[in-house]
């Protein structure tokens, strides 16, 4: 990731992310092309050490300026106590902030914001930070909106991509290329699922017989992924443990799913703590596939908004 000290302003974009993928909790998650948040920053020489930031816009109802509260905020501040030297003295920076995520929707919104701000202050500050030092910073913001640390969205956003978290103490991620060929298409009904509510209400034990299900599909999962296989990828987003409980907080989720399925999707389950939903299709199936499942949301008196993307294989970036 290229480094740089300007004091001018920068722009970073960090991709939302679609996480579980169905059997894969906590664990698997892949990076969207063309949804995300920007953090627009800059630093301010002879300030001290510390965050501003001037503004939120976008999708921003209800979020705090106050970077100890704001995701992005409390991610920057994480990479900035990690500096040395001189810079660790005199390391203070302003940003803004644009929402294109919805909070609660499902999509890695606090990842993005958080991988946005950890990736502002690591090229501001020319920190030598390597991936995992700055997830572990980005994992700092993303605890606020969950309650835990956990980097199933953070990964994809900052590395793209197909990620596995294979551990968090220590933090390892492994990282596959996601084919292009595939689309996902993402229904957002407007509702909205606090992801810490979503994390309480899932059973602390489970049958032996789901588990088996669910590690099976995630290896089959991981395989389709590696051969560029979309109809392989959409037939084990099959999830035994978490679709059936947290499909009980979407008003029409069972009718939603078969919808995607009878319009030509290869599998179809919950982005992440939802309420968002995605299937698995091609280019060619994926307006059809959308309307399809908006309109059984439609019947459950929901309206929605539908995002088609291909994987994002870039992750964060500087885009000014």
């Amino acid at each position: 990731m290229e480094t740089s000290a300007s004091q001018g302003w920068i722009k970073v974009f960090a991709p939302a992310s679609v996480a579980n993928l169905g059997p894969g909790f906590d664990a698997l998650g892949v990076a969207l092309e063309g949804l995300g948040d920007t953090v627009r920053a800059r630093r301010l020489e002879g300030e001290g050490q510390g965050v501003v930031i001037r503004e939120m816009t976008g999708e921003a109802a209800s979020i705090p300026l106050d970077p100890a509260k704001n995701c992005a905020g409390r991610a920057a501040e994480a990479v900035i106590k990690q500096l040395k030297g001189k810079a660790a003295k005199t390391s203070a920076l302003e940003m803004t902030i644009h929402k294109g995520l919805p909070q609660g929707s499902g999509l890695g919104s606090s990842a993005a914001s958080a991988v946005g701000g950890a990736v502002a202050a690591h090229l501001l500050f020319g920190s030598a930070l390597g991936s995992n030092s700055l997830l572990e910073a980005a994992l700092e913001g993303e605890a606020l909106a969950s309650g835990a640390r956990h980097a199933d969205n953070l990964a994809p956003s900052l590395l793209g991509g197909f990620t596995i978290v294979k551990g968090h103490a220590p933090l390892e991620v492994v990282r596959l290329e996601a084919p292009s060929v595939i689309r996902f298409v993402l229904v957002l009904p407007q509702m909205e699922i606090e992801t810490r509510y979503a994390r309480s209400v899932l059973p602390e034990t489970i049958r032996l017989e789901d588990a088996v299900s669910n590690w099976a599909n995630v290896a089959a999962l991981v395989a389709a992924i590696a051969r560029g296989d979309v109809a392989d990828v959409g037939r084990a987003v099959v999830d035994r443990v978490i679709e059936p409980i947290r499909s009980k907080l979407i008003p029409g989720f069972a009718e939603v799913k078969r919808a995607a399925l009878e319009a030509g999707a290869h599998g179809c389950s919950i982005s992440g703590a939802g309420p968002a939903l995605f299937a698995v299709t091609t280019a060619e199936r994926g307006e059809q596939v959308g309307l399809a499942m908006q309109a059984a949301f439609q019947r459950h008196g929901l309206g929605s908004r539908r995002f088609i993307c291909a994987p994002d294989n870039r992750g964060a970036r500087r885009i000014d």
